[in-house]
């Protein structure tokens, strides 16, 4: 359990303190939020499935422990695939309803209509080759459709 007493700033630095504070639980998170969210593009996902690999054991121990490491293996892979599927639904389902509505806002701080226009011609333009393409670009995942 976390103790806010015996908490350091160096723990962040450290594996171990997500793993012990969060386990797959965080991992799931982070892999539905970088693919559904968009608030999740400043987030590691790649990275963190690297990581995740590496300490595979630990994790679906805090989670479910199936006694093989191999079966721990394929429980993080298929569970993370899980959150990344739920993940871009839900991308695409909040893209489908405020997508449209997009098209009305005012131009603010981040958001400008010249975007979006820009935006719709590069997919015109590009296709769906486009959108498959951007599924494997680390940065600009989140991004696209």
């Amino acid at each position: 359990m976390f103790l806010l007493e015996a908490f350091t700033w160096t723990q962040l630095l450290q594996p171990q303190f997500y793993i012990d504070n969060g386990g797959l639980w965080l991992v799931l998170f982070i892999v539905f939020a970088e693919t559904g969210l968009f608030a999740g593009f400043f987030l590691p996902g790649d990275s963190l499935l690297f990581v995740s690999g590496i300490f595979s054991t630990q994790l679906a121990a805090s989670f479910y422990d199936t006694g093989s490491d191999f079966a721990n293996l394929v429980l993080i892979i298929v569970l993370t695939s899980i959150a990344g599927i739920v993940g871009n639904t839900v991308g695409y389902w909040f893209g489908r309803r405020i997508g449209p509505a997009m098209y009305h806002w005012k131009d603010r701080f981040l958001f400008k209509q010249r975007y979006l226009h820009q935006a719709k011609e590069f997919y015109d333009k590009h296709g769906g080759g486009a959108i498959v393409f951007a599924r494997f670009l680390p940065v600009i995942r989140p991004f696209a459709p």
